[in-house]
């Protein structure tokens, strides 16, 4: 159960109420999902947080493949059940091995990954785990992403770790789904 309750529309001011309209848009849904409403108890700042990790979603520099690949890694360090769920299924449309998804969400990776997603779960293991981040890992993943793919890959790993964050202190719950953590 969720430590507060969720945000209803109806419930916000008419700001509060264009905000969540937005987020709702972002993301096509025909409304807005249980860990964002959760946030909505502060409309401008889910508003903005939303925003981010709209334009990150959506207008990556990063190819979809490895972006979605990025997310689960990023998923699976802050043992997230939501975006796990959510992102293995896209990764997978997205054309990520199942071998590597599975070596991912069973701590064996880099075992089964390419060369391609070892530098990004690298970069994502340093970042999270050593609070560092070497020359030789920030040039291999901007040999691969590009510069502009491997800002977008800092602000993705920032945007989820945030949302990651809010998922551990607030406890929404999962959509009708079962996670596949």
């Amino acid at each position: 159960m969720a430590r507060v309750p969720y945000v209803e529309r109806e419930e916000m001011d008419t700001e509060g109420q264009a905000i969540y309209d937005r987020i709702r848009q972002d993301r096509n849904s025909p409304q807005v999902g249980l860990q964002f409403r959760a946030l909505l108890h502060n409309p401008k700042a889910a508003g903005f947080l939303t925003s981010m990790g709209a334009q990150l979603r959506f207008q990556s520099a990063m190819p979809e493949d490895l972006k979605e690949f990025a997310i689960c890694v990023l998923s699976r360090e802050w043992n997230s059940g939501i975006e796990w769920t959510a992102h293995a299924a896209l990764a997978a449309k997205a054309g990520v091995s199942p071998e590597a998804l599975e070596a991912v969400r069973t701590g064996k990776a880099p075992a089964g990954l390419d060369e391609k997603q070892k530098a990004i779960l690298t970069f994502i293991h340093d970042m999270l785990r050593r609070k560092d981040v070497s020359d030789a890992t920030f040039n291999a993943v901007q040999k691969v992403l590009g510069m502009k793919g491997a800002v977008d890959l800092v602000l993705t790993c920032s945007y989820y770790t945030a949302i990651c964050m809010a998922q551990i202190a607030l406890k929404p719950e999962m959509e009708g789904k079962t996670s596949t953590l």
